[in-house]
């Protein structure tokens, strides 16, 4: 039998097979080691690669490589584990940056229920989904629901800064905080609570200010870690400026706004989308005050970033930002200068409409019609000298029917009153994780 066999075997043939085992087994084991290692290594490089991808704005790419990883480690761990729940955030936030927000969603939604079965309710990782989460879910207009993730988050966060030891551990600690407290502001506004947004605005710059300091005018040196900081604190004074354009606050808006001007000015190109916005919000204040005098020097200045400017965006925002001058010039009589301004909006228009570009032929149309009406006033009034003059001796504008004291516009450009711009903060995320 094979028993019986077996059993004639020596002492010295039971150790030689022994030693044959075990050196088969360091064998298998070290070869297991080095396929983790390559597969690491492998997996690592990818994530680069992805990331690479993100800040070059080729988001369908970066989608595509978060998903092959995502693929990857599901041959390896099972769906709860957390490198899962953290290939699945990465895979959120490319989504998100994508606008594929329906699938941001479905992606978030599962990386914050592995996270927080893997990793405990309370984990830092599962705050950092729960943020991506409320972010996702305004850019879908669930603000109710984006609500209530925004205040699970601050209960994560305020947990981390209970555990926090002090030094960087506990400085990292305020800066998430005060990330969150950000976002739930940017919801409260949202939802028309003004004042919780206040509040809770004011208590984000309070950890922001724990964290890395006041503004003093400068960073520390050119690779400064708080660069990021301090732009989000740019950002959470501008949301502080919106509530009190809200209100109708106007003066306390523009401190606001300058202040945040002041430091994004410091830290991004001069042409960047955070300053041109922000000085566009400062410029459709003083226009709400009739201050067109600072309101033209600014659009003045905006234009001419723009039109300096290689970057796409800024280039596409220089015919609203020529047209609000225009409207500045002529509240100030300086129809010249208007008249000049008008044609190089034409000319630009003009040059749309024939390659097809972009440009309505309702926009060539009012422009036409506004030059005609400046052009009148020209030949009526070829000096602003000498309108001034009518006005100050009080003869009336001589331009319309209008008595001494009495003031009408001469041109009608209503129509052409500066829209209010879009608001120049943004949320506050987190960056990708290798899972």
């Amino acid at each position: 039998s094979f028993t019986d066999t077996f059993s004639t075997k020596s002492a010295d043939d039971y150790d030689h097979f022994s030693r044959i085992t075990d050196y088969s087994s360091a064998k298998s084991q070290e070869s297991s080691e080095a396929e983790n290692k390559r597969f690491e290594k492998d997996l690592k490089s990818r994530h680069r690669n992805a990331c690479k991808e993100m800040d070059n704005g080729k988001y369908k790419l970066a989608i595509q490589s978060f998903e092959g990883i995502l693929a990857d480690l599901l041959t390896r761990y099972d769906m709860n584990h957390e490198r899962i729940g953290t290939a699945l955030h990465n895979i959120a936030v490319a989504n998100l940056r994508a606008n594929e927000l329906s699938d941001a969603k479905d992606a978030i939604e599962e990386a914050f229920r592995i996270r927080k079965v893997a990793l405990g309710a309370l984990h830092p990782k599962v705050g950092d989904s729960l943020v991506e989460f409320g972010i996702i879910l305004m850019a879908l207009k669930e603000n109710d629901r984006a609500l209530k993730v925004f205040l699970e988050a601050l209960e994560v966060r305020e947990e981390g800064m209970t555990n926090a030891k002090e030094g960087p551990e506990r400085q990292q600690a305020q800066l998430h905080l005060a990330k969150v407290l950000h976002n739930l502001g940017c919801v409260y506004t949202e939802l028309d609570q003004f004042d919780a947004a206040q509040e809770t605005y004011n208590k984000a710059l309070e950890q922001q200010k724990a964290s890395f300091g006041e503004w003093n005018g400068k960073l520390r040196s050119k690779g400064d870690s708080t660069k990021p900081g301090f732009l989000t604190m740019a950002s959470t004074i501008c949301n502080l400026a919106y509530i009190e354009l809200e209100r109708g606050n106007h003066d306390s808006a523009i401190g606001f706004l300058n202040d945040s001007l002041e430091i994004q000015k410091v830290l991004l190109e001069a042409d960047n989308k955070l300053i041109l916005t922000t000085m566009q919000n400062i410029a459709y204040v003083h226009c709400l005050q009739s201050n067109y005098g600072k309101a033209k020097d600014i659009y003045m200045e905006i234009a001419k970033l723009q039109q300096e400017s290689y970057v796409a965006y800024a280039k596409r925002g220089w015919h609203t930002s020529i047209k609000n001058l225009i409207y500045c010039q002529l509240r100030l009589f300086d129809f010249e200068s208007a008249f000049d301004n008008l044609r190089k909006l034409e000319d630009v228009l003009s040059t749309q409409e024939q390659t097809g570009t972009s440009a309505p032929s309702s926009d060539l149309q009012t422009t036409h019609e506004l030059m005609g009406e400046v052009n009148f006033q020209l030949a009526r009034l070829p000096s602003i000298t000498e309108y001034t003059q009518r006005l100050l001796v009080g003869q009336g504008c001589g331009l319309c029917e209008c008595q001494p004291g009495e003031f009408h516009d001469a041109v009608d450009a209503e129509s052409w009153f500066p829209k209010r711009p879009t608001k120049g903060s943004k949320m506050s995320g987190h960056r990708m994780s290798y899972a």
